[in-house]
């Protein structure tokens, strides 16, 4: 049985969905080794926010003996998902695939609000052009105002991290044949245009030929952690179209897309290629020593995504990679072992609760003259964290260090 089951847009939970709820809480011996690496837990010590605690709500609510109440989804929805839990659980609980069936479930049976239909709206409008281009306009023009109830759910935060204004995704550039690897760009293309650039550069320069699929869009994540499990299989079918039969490998530049793709790639058909992180791939699939590096005397504090440390386990490449760096200090951001808060929408969500996360990390980066993060939404959460703490430290991508230190091009990507 799948761990992952894709529950029909509107419908009840299906014996499937509901069945591998209950495979995976059968699983838990209730041993409390997950309840020191829950962030949520140690902030409240409720056992209802725990992962234990979750499994068995959630197990009551698939058995119908416990009602599908505000209460109920709430301990859900505090949830980061950031699966530290799943890491450490001796009994492999599969934690991830629990709570996305559970909240696919909590969708279906539990009450409809306005909020929820907004969130909607906002996981449905991300594959549409230009959406996340507008959404930052919109974004930068409401945290601009003053009025403290006027920008719902932190936002004025948030838009703290953002660069000063949006840069449109270049167009597509690939070879016409079968080409080494296919970029996944997924949903962020308009805020990761330096990023994605950066990528396509460091490949070429290492002679990999590159293939960025135009039809590809979000990689489901979203609408998969809010419960909307009919949104988050048709943009999983249209990025298994998109990439068929492309190349033999798909690398993504944010982790959280790469951990999503990852999950998830082995239900698809055959021609789906295999999916790594860039910075996995880089190091293990490319002759990076062909990388010629100027010198960066600076210290780079790198901060670990949980999609890279918990869900993905190749947290050391992005710290070999700028190892390569001649003369760089690279130095593991202290409290790497607990979640940054950015956790999807999250920060957005749930904004006291994540920027206490954030600025707990922050605060140790002082000394540092650059943060890394590989996920996007990790380095505008720490980005905006820094600015409300008045630090100077830019929050960067690795690879945007990488190839600001490659030769100069004549005609740079």
């Amino acid at each position: 049985m799948p761990l992952f089951h894709c529950q029909k847009p509107s419908d009840d939970p299906s014996p499937e969905a509901l069945a591998a709820i209950r495979e995976a809480s059968d699983r838990c011996v209730a041993c409390g080794l997950c309840l020191p690496h829950c962030p949520t837990y140690g902030d409240s010590l409720n056992e209802n926010e725990s992962p234990r605690g979750r499994i068995h709500l959630l197990r009551a609510a698939a058995d119908g003996v416990l009602p599908v109440t505000p209460a109920l989804i709430a301990h859900i929805d505090h949830c980061l998902g950031c699966l530290a839990c799943e890491k450490v659980c001796p009994s492999r609980v599969p934690y991830g695939a629990l709570l996305e069936n559970g909240r696919a479930l909590l969708t279906a049976k539990g009450p409809w609000t306005w909020r929820r239909s907004w969130r909607r709206a906002l996981t449905r409008a991300v594959d549409l052009p230009g959406a996340v281009a507008g959404a930052y306009g919109l974004a930068r023009a409401l945290g601009s105002l003053s009025g403290p109830q006027t920008v719902p759910m932190g936002l004025k935060g948030a838009v703290r991290g953002l660069p000063a204004r949006p840069r449109p995704a270049r167009a597509d550039r690939g070879d016409a044949g079968l080409a080494d690897v296919a970029l996944f760009r997924g949903c962020t293309a308009d805020l990761d245009r330096p990023v994605l650039n950066a990528a396509q550069r460091i490949l070429h320069a290492l002679g990999v030929r590159v293939h960025v699929p135009r039809a590809q869009g979000c990689c489901g994540a979203l609408a998969a952690h809010a419960g909307f499990a009919d949104i988050s299989f048709r943009q999983r079918q249209r990025n298994r179209q998109a990439f068929a039969g492309r190349a033999p490998a798909l690398v993504a530049i944010a982790s959280g897309c790469a951990a999503e793709l990852h999950r998830h790639g082995r239900e698809a058909e055959s021609g789906f290629p295999e999916v790594y992180d860039i910075h996995r791939y880089l190091v293990e699939r490319t002759e990076i020593d062909r990388l010629a590096l100027s010198p960066l005397a600076q210290t780079i504090a790198v901060h670990d995504p949980c999609s890279l440390r918990n869900s993905l386990g190749g947290t050391r490449f992005v710290y070999e990679l700028l190892a390569r760096i001649p003369g760089a200090r690279v130095m593991e951001l202290p409290g790497n072992d607990a979640c940054c808060g950015a956790a999807g929408d999250y920060f957005l969500r749930e904004p006291a609760r994540a920027q206490a996360l954030a600025d707990a990390k922050t605060r140790a980066a002082a000394g540092a003259d650059i943060v890394v993060s590989a996920n996007i939404g990790c380095a505008l959460h720490l980005s905006a964290a820094l600015t409300r703490q008045g630090v100077n430290i830019p929050v960067w991508h690795p690879l945007l260090v990488v190839a600001q230190q490659l030769p100069p091009l004549d005609d740079p990507c």
